[in-house]
């Protein structure tokens, strides 16, 4: 996907505003007079669903999506040219490839893409939107699928109450009030197809724990989804679960740290297996969990059921990011020789002798070191 030009970005957001507003201001400004003599309680509950809108629409506007910050200059400098591709990380039994980014410089969790329009790389990444101006990731899909579930019920009560109104004023039809009301049923009419359909096929997912980016890309198709909690448990995390901190503000959250227990995760390396705890050392023999710039005061961060590990040199990201609820996007393809065609993301691990354990939580990233030859991996991120 090109990079959108900056002056163009910000029309469609800027036009999903300007008829949000319009609209709803033409509602209540003429139909809903009438219901403000007649019946109160409706524009009253019209109030309640278009506050609603607003702030989830707001809230997935300007709130970070989950941008995972990119290396500084003095980071991994040398690493990059001797990281491999791939690093497979295993998961509750499941083997992850969490592929290099060569744009942020740091092994992207599963579920995490590089976004090409806003050129981050965006925790459990769904999709772009040019609606909202912002990419849709770990942070914000929250806020956006309660804006398309309150933005249906909106529309459907302005369509109802506009109708009811038109019917009850039949020989007063040529007046404003009416002609209005006619003209905001004929934009829910326009607009109900794209936006009742988008609201539904995100309750789909939602219910199947799946992103749009997953689901474009058939990552699950006819396979088993080693990241769905169930129907019911994948609702109530999507709407009941827990806010994570912004990476881009590690001072903000640095003093909230608790002190809970990560959870182990095997590290299969291609040509070694290894055994390390606490830190882990590139090819230069530096611990890679020295933090070396403000934001990695997050390195102890521990969110509610696991904390950041570590996933390239002088890099920290939360291990969350590789529970059952997350996968790697397929956004890209690596460069020759090194081919996934005709494979996934996600395969049964074999029960292999060696394979060990990094209870306290950091990531083996001394892969390079055991690859001395292997060049930069390819795919812009």
């Amino acid at each position: 996907m090109p990079k959108c030009d900056m002056k163009t970005r910000y029309i469609p957001a800027t036009f999903a505003w300007i008829l949000l507003l319009s609209t709803t201001f033409l509602f209540f400004f003429y139909p809903c007079q009438y219901y403000l003599k007649s019946h109160p309680w409706v524009p009253a509950y019209q109030g309640v669903i278009t506050f609603f809108v607003l702030a989830n629409f707001s809230l997935a506007t300007f709130m970070d999506p989950g941008v995972i910050p990119k290396a500084s200059p003095d980071e991994d400098r040398e690493e990059e040219f001797r990281a491999p591709l791939y690093k497979n990380a295993e998961i509750n039994g499941i083997t992850v490839k969490m592929k290099w980014c060569v744009t942020c410089k740091f092994y992207r969790p599963p579920r995490c893409s590089h976004c090409s329009v806003c050129n981050h790389c965006i925790e459990t990444f769904d999709h772009h939107c040019p609606w909202v101006n912002n990419c849709i990731g770990r942070r914000n899909y929250r806020f956006f699928f309660f804006f398309l579930v309150s933005l249906s019920i909106h529309m459907l009560s302005i369509f109802s109450l506009c109708l009811f109104y038109i019917l009850k004023i039949t020989p007063n039809i040529r007046d404003t009030p009416p002609i209005v009301a006619m003209v905001l049923m004929a934009i829910v009419i326009i607009l109900a197809i794209p936006i009742f359909g988008l609201t539904g096929f995100h309750m789909v997912l939602v219910s199947r724990g799946r992103t749009t980016n997953e689901q474009v890309t058939g990552k699950f198709k006819g396979g088993y989804n080693p990241f769905s909690r169930g129907c019911w448990h994948n609702c109530c995390y999507t709407q009941c679960g827990p806010q994570y901190p912004s990476l881009l503000k590690p001072e903000k959250y640095a003093a909230r740290r608790s002190h809970k227990d990560g959870q182990g995760i095997s590290v299969i390396t291609t040509e070694r297996r290894t055994n390390q705890q606490g830190g882990s050392m590139r090819g230069n023999n530096t611990p890679a969990n020295v933090p070396r710039s403000p934001r990695e005061t997050l390195k102890n961060y521990y969110d509610r059921d696991n904390r950041h590990t570590q996933l390239s040199p002088g890099r920290e990201c939360s291990d969350t990011d590789m529970e059952p609820q997350a996968s790697q996007s397929q956004d890209c393809e690596p460069t020759p020789p090194l081919q996934r065609h005709n494979s996934t993301n996600f395969y049964l691990p074999q029960v292999e002798a060696g394979v060990s354990n990094l209870n306290n939580g950091a990531i083996v990233t001394g892969a390079s070191a055991m690859m001395p030859n292997a060049g930069a991996g390819g795919g812009g991120g």
